[in-house]
């Protein structure tokens, strides 16, 4: 299961569908702090998330769950073109950063090479 976590419910359900029509099985969270309550976290082959969100930011997400899943594949999502916020994800384990609004084509490329078709 991919987990999408964002606090924009337009990118969550347009994320989360897209996914869904590839084939891919995907559960939407609207924040991180809903993503951790769920439990879903042993289930996630791989974390697609928000870095700007208010309270828990897609880093500390990020942060949290590299300490139960070091090796899960995340790729965080951003419309900031701050290159902090880039090199802290990646320092931080994240295996893609891509940019806001999403192509299509990039979300593929960025799942097939961490988890495959």
């Amino acid at each position: 299961m991919i987990a999408v976590v964002d606090d924009d419910e337009a990118v969550l359900d347009a994320t989360s569908c897209f996914l869904e029509a590839l084939g891919y099985d995907a559960r939407a969270f609207s924040s991180g702090e809903a993503f951790l309550a769920s439990g879903a976290e042993d289930e996630v082959c791989c974390l697609l998330t928000d870095v700007n969100m208010p309270g828990l930011t897609g880093l500390d997400l990020q942060d949290r769950v590299r300490r139960s899943r070091p090796a899960l594949p995340i790729i965080m999502m951003t419309a900031l073109t701050d290159d902090a916020v880039r090199r802290r994800a990646f320092a931080g384990g994240a295996r893609g950063l891509l940019r806001k609004p999403l192509a299509a084509d990039d979300l593929i490329r960025c799942l097939e090479d961490m988890i495959g078709p």
